[in-house]
């Protein structure tokens, strides 16, 4: 449950990052995204520290095509919104 309550502020904040008015505060949602991320992805690793090889394997698949498919909705998002602050600034 842990992973899924940290996932969803990155797929909002690189969302939002775009919608507001490039700011200072445009760069920190994008790295609070990213932050969030890292917490993410950590908190799936820590929650199988002591788990069987096919628990194991399930969560190699689950980093794989869930911090990809993170990873890229994330630079997305938070490359336009870096590309309008920079443009604007």
């Amino acid at each position: 449950m842990l992973p899924f309550a940290l996932g969803v502020p990155v797929l909002v904040l690189p969302v939002v990052a775009v919608t507001v008015q490039p700011s200072a505060r445009t760069l920190g949602l994008v790295a609070a995204s990213y932050f969030f991320l890292a917490l993410c992805l950590t908190s799936v690793l820590w929650s199988n520290t002591v788990a069987d090889d096919s628990t194991l394997l399930d969560t190699v698949n689950g980093w794989f095509f869930g911090a990809a498919f993170l990873m890229v909705w994330a630079t997305l998002f938070s490359g336009v919104a870096v590309a309008r602050y920079c443009r604007h600034s």
